[in-house]
């Protein structure tokens, strides 16, 4: 799937799970994310970012505030995090 800037998506799933690992830091359980909505506001490739074997990135910039679900987020937008576009909708 092809993603532009300023598309607006859903998170469906994180690192491709729906669900989180057993051992998982609470303000690292971006999967009480899923269902949340946001804007692409960076391409990877519009970063100083390595290519992730795992697959491409966006920045997604959530509607939601991150740090109301108690979650780390310190990249340089406010409320984004980078997000594999396979994890999105």
């Amino acid at each position: 799937m092809n993603f532009a800037l300023n598309d607006r998506v859903t998170l469906k799933k994180f690192l491709g799970e729906i669900n989180p690992p057993h051992k998982v830091k609470t303000q690292d359980n971006y999967w009480k994310l899923i269902g949340e909505m946001g804007s692409i506001v960076k391409l990877e490739n519009q970063s100083k970012m390595p290519k992730h074997p795992n697959g491409p990135r966006v920045l997604i910039k959530f509607d939601s505030n991150v740090n109301d679900f108690g979650l780390s987020c310190h990249n340089e937008i406010e409320n984004s995090l980078w997000i594999f576009i396979s994890d999105l909708k």
